[in-house]
C-alpha cells in the first residue's frame, strides 16, 4: 500500500501523525493542482486548506480501487470546482510570481530549475485549464494516463487526445512568447 494510503488510514484508526504526513505529502502538489483549475494560488490554498479539513473532520472511508493521489486529487477537482461556481462573479487579482526558496546548498541551480518551474507555471495559466490540468498531472505529478482519467472523469482515450493537443498549444505557446521576447 502506498505511503499516503498507509498514512491516511493510520489517522482512521485514531493516529494523528497520519494526517500530518498526508498533509506534509500532498500539500504543495495538491495546490498547484487546484491552481490549475481555479487560477489563483490564493484561493487554490483556501481550496486545499478545505479538502484537508473534510478528510479530517468527514472522515471518508478511502477505498484502495484507486491509488490515494488519484482519489485525493478527485476530491480537489470536485472542490475547486465548487470553489469556482462560489466566486464566479467575484474578481480577484492574480499573483504573477511565485518564490522558491532553497535551503540547499546549490542556490544558484535551484534558483534556475526554479525560474523554469515558474515560466511552466505561467505557460500553462495561458493555455485552456483542461490543457493546464492534465499536462500539470502528467509532468508534475507523474500520473499514468488511467488514473488521470479518474480524475478528470474522462476516458484513457481521451486523455492520450488531450495530451496530444495539449503539448501541441503549450509549444506555440512558448513559440510565440519566444518571438515576443517574453523567454
Amino acid at each position: 500500500m502506498e505511503n499516503g494510503a498507509s498514512s491516511y488510514l493510520r489517522f482512521l484508526d485514531g493516529d494523528k501523525s497520519g494526517f500530518v504526513d498526508v498533509v506534509k505529502e500532498y500539500k504543495d502538489g495538491l495546490t498547484l493542482f487546484i491552481n490549475t483549475i481555479i487560477r489563483d494560488i490564493h484561493i487554490s490554498e483556501e481550496a486545499a486548506n478545505e479538502v484537508f479539513l473534510k478528510l479530517y473532520v468527514k472522515k471518508p472511508r478511502y477505498k484502495n480501487q484507486y491509488s490515494f493521489k488519484t482519489w485525493l486529487y478527485t476530491i480537489g477537482k470536485n472542490t475547486a470546482i465548487n470553489y469556482i461556481k462560489k466566486y464566479r462573479k467575484t474578481s480577484y487579482a492574480s499573483i504573477d510570481d511565485l518564490c522558491y526558496i532553497s535551503d540547499e546548498s546549490d542556490i544558484e541551480s535551484d534558483y534556475i530549475k526554479g525560474e523554469q518551474n515558474l515560466l511552466i507555471h505561467h505557460t500553462l495559466r495561458a493555455l485552456k485549464a483542461e490543457y493546464s490540468q492534465v499536462l500539470y498531472l502528467v509532468y508534475f505529478e507523474e500520473l499514468s494516463n488511467s488514473e488521470i482519467a479518474n480524475i478528470m472523469g474522462k476516458t484513457s482515450k481521451q486523455i492520450s487526445d488531450l495530451i496530444y493537443c495539449a503539448k501541441k498549444a503549450l509549444r506555440a505557446e512558448l513559440e510565440r512568447r519566444n518571438e515576443n521576447g517574453q523567454i
